[in-house]
């Protein structure tokens, strides 16, 4: 019982002790938390101040012990009184993000917390209050918030830029999204690119307004109408653009000498931005920059890609005055490494599109026919050349089978050069005689490999040389001429005198002569008479001959030759059809131009046997007259129609030969020519055409 009463009486010793220790332990813990621990009466008088109070708020306890709440800034004493009544009502308030004072009259941000003190009968007595500094946290989080908000703009800014590679409406979106409240807001920015050929760095582009009631009309615009950034972007990247403001206008008349030393060209050579806060503090200051912008105050980002300097964009807040701080020329850097690449991308486009053009220009003025075509005969280009000698337009050339277009056959020409071009790989260049398009062509074909040496086509060259090989036929002609005139010279001067002299004895003799012997001269002066107009006929031919022009009408003059022939036609018992159409009159040498019309009817009543019928019409054609005579004669034989305009070249058992050969000689004195269609046994079409400038003096 003794040591029961022992125990007891130590155990009664003891707590006191242990409770002392807890209170110790408790107020030591208070009194060094990093926390604001401060407590104050239901009246809001501070009764307890711990040292985390006096860190984090300045106060020391003697300052704030018995005061009402000094740390409680006076914009927010009325939201605090209303926390002070909650907690009256036994109200806990946790976690409470507010404002509060230190003594140096600063605000910081706090997170509190506040809960009722209460006495041992449960009325709240009094507040405890625990604050923690969070305005580091919250400026961190203010900076994610605001970097977030940077990256978004630069993700729409980058995204609105990947969708055109047209440097202006680039230009337009990099400025807009400097300029532009949700970009990073500057009143005006200009795009100065480096122009190395004159060693200047040349204001490529500006956008800002001209006035601040302009200013003022372009944010309210922005406002009213709730346009984010990636709206304006996109409207950009969709609309037409639109250039030539007051601002763009005087800064694409910058130029700044790269010799110069102003903030600018510092920020080129050094590779760095430039703020320049009050250009009359600043020595680097652009004077002429200044006096042109009216500028106060600007900053310079420069643009660089693949580590040179392209160019540089200039910022200012000229209309509301606001200061550039680190922030915004933060965010100004990391836009224009953002901008540079697309920027320079944009310009290396543009000089390749020129480029294009130029290539493009130059393929379409091609006078000669030029094509590619694929490995397996596809046409993969053409240039206008070939458009208009097929007759068919580019979308209907470019992806058939060259074959087709240009042979038109269904499978590949052995003689082509691209076949040829395809089966060696190699180049060639030769004349083709080419029916289907109507011509005779200089073609080139030269194989086209890819990077990895793989043969995938061949470009073709084709020149018509129609006029060059009728230029060469008539050289031909021409020393066929020549030689023909040297030797009717020859003749006239040998056989003319003496042959004359024959026939004239012959028809003495033939008047004397009586019976066989008279029929005989008969056939001396016969045989003559042909060779003396054979003789004619080739100097005729030959000879140089000045025409006499006059004004006379085509359809008169087919008049008179039939009249000429009539008594052949009737003889023969030929029905002649004259269809004569409306012509101008053309100034020719008519007499000359009978005789060549004169010989194509011949030939055409020579070529009937029996009866027949003859169609003669007259019309014009685009820039001609043309006589059109048709026969149902016994033709002419496809191997025989080359050679029908040659001298001395005949199918017929008597003449010289030198009939169509004069016909086409004349027509062709007079720039026109002549088209023959012939089919044996159904009849010939010569067609003379006669160009009716021929009419103009």
């Amino acid at each position: 019982m003794g040591t029961e009463l022992e125990s007891s009486s130590l155990k009664i010793t003891q707590k006191p002790k242990e409770t002392q220790q807890s209170k110790e332990y408790l107020e030591a813990i208070i009194s060094n938390s990093a926390d604001a621990i401060v407590a104050s009466d239901v009246a809001g008088l501070i009764t307890f101040w711990n040292q985390g109070a006096e860190k984090i708020f300045g106060f020391s306890e003697n300052d704030v012990i018995g005061e009402f709440l000094p740390f409680v800034p006076d914009f927010l004493l009325e939201k605090e009184q209303e926390n002070i009544e909650r907690i009256k009502k036994g109200e806990v308030l946790r976690d409470i993000e507010t404002l509060r004072r230190k003594k140096d009259g600063s605000i910081i941000e706090v997170s509190l917390s506040l809960s009722p003190i209460k006495n041992a009968a449960g009325d709240v007595i009094g507040i405890s209050g625990i604050s923690r500094d969070i305005s580091q946290k919250k400026r961190v989080e203010k900076e994610l918030i605001r970097k977030n908000e940077e990256m978004t703009n630069l993700c729409h800014i980058s995204s609105a830029m990947r969708s055109t590679l047209e440097l202006d409406r680039l230009l337009t979106m990099a400025l807009t999204a400097v300029t532009i409240g949700d970009g990073m807001g500057f009143n005006r920015a200009i795009l100065f690119l480096i122009d190395e050929s004159k060693n200047v760095l040349k204001g490529f582009m500006g956008v800002g307004p001209a006035s601040p009631e302009e200013a003022w009309n372009i944010w309210n615009d922005v406002s009213l109408k709730n346009k984010t950034l990636n709206d304006v972007m996109q409207e950009i990247a969709a609309s037409p653009l639109k250039k030539g403001s007051v601002f763009d206008e005087l800064s694409v008349g910058i130029e700044l000498s790269l010799e110069g030393s102003g903030a600018l060209i510092r920020a080129v050579k050094e590779k760095r931005p430039f703020n320049v806060p009050d250009v009359k503090e600043e020595p680097l200051a652009d004077t002429a920059l200044i006096q042109q912008l009216d500028a106060d105050a600007y900053a310079v980002v420069p643009l660089i890609s693949r580590g040179k300097v392209i160019g540089l964009i200039w910022v200012d807040n000229y209309f509301n005055r606001k200061p550039i701080g680190e922030e915004e020329m933060q965010f100004l850097v990391s836009f224009s490494n953002h901008i540079a690449s697309a920027i320079e991308s944009a310009r290396l486009f543009e000089q390749v599109t020129v480029a294009e053009q130029q290539l493009e220009n130059i393929f379409e003025s091609i006078s000669d026919m030029v094509y590619f075509v694929s490995k397996d005969y596809e046409i993969k280009n053409i240039n206008r050349a070939v458009s208009n000698k097929v007759g068919m337009p580019q979308s209907e050339i470019i992806g058939k089978k060259c074959y087709e277009i240009f042979h038109g056959t269904n499978e590949p020409v052995k003689g082509c050069p691209h076949y040829k071009t395809v089966i060696t790989k190699k180049a060639y260049i030769e004349e083709l005689e080419e029916p289907y398009l109507g011509g005779t062509f200089l073609t080139s074909s030269s194989p086209i490999f890819d990077s990895a040496g793989e043969f995938i086509g061949s470009v073709h060259v084709a020149r018509d040389i129609n006029e060059l090989k009728i230029l060469r036929e008539k050289l031909v002609m021409s020393e066929k001429m020549a030689a023909l005139g040297e030797v009717a010279a020859k003749v006239a001067h040998e056989i003319r005198n003496p042959l004359v002299s024959v026939g004239g004895f012959a028809r003495r003799l033939e008047e004397r002569l009586k019976g066989n012997l008279k029929a005989d001269a008969g056939v001396i002066v016969k045989e003559v008479a042909r060779l003396e107009n054979t003789l004619k006929e080739m100097l005729g031919f030959v000879k140089e001959v000045r025409l006499s022009r006059e004004n006379i009408s085509f359809n008169a003059l087919v008049d008179d030759v039939l009249k000429l022939t009539a008594a052949n036609i009737k003889e023969r018992g030929i029905v002649v059809v004259r269809d004569c159409g409306a012509l101008p009159e053309l100034f020719i040498d008519p007499n000359r131009v009978k005789e060549a019309v004169a010989n194509i009817i011949t030939n055409a009543i020579e070529s009937i046997t029996g009866s027949g019928s003859i169609y003669i019409r007259t019309y014009t054609e685009k820039d001609d007259a043309v006589l059109e005579i048709k026969d149902t004669g016994s033709g002419i034989q496809e191997k025989d129609r080359a050679f029908i305009f040659n001298p001395f070249y005949t199918t017929k058992t008597s003449g010289t030969g030198l009939g169509l050969a004069i016909t086409h000689r004349i027509i062709e004195e007079h720039n026109g020519r002549i088209e023959v269609e012939s089919e044996v046994n159904k009849g010939s079409v010569f067609r003379v055409f006669i160009p009716v400038k021929e009419g103009e003096k």
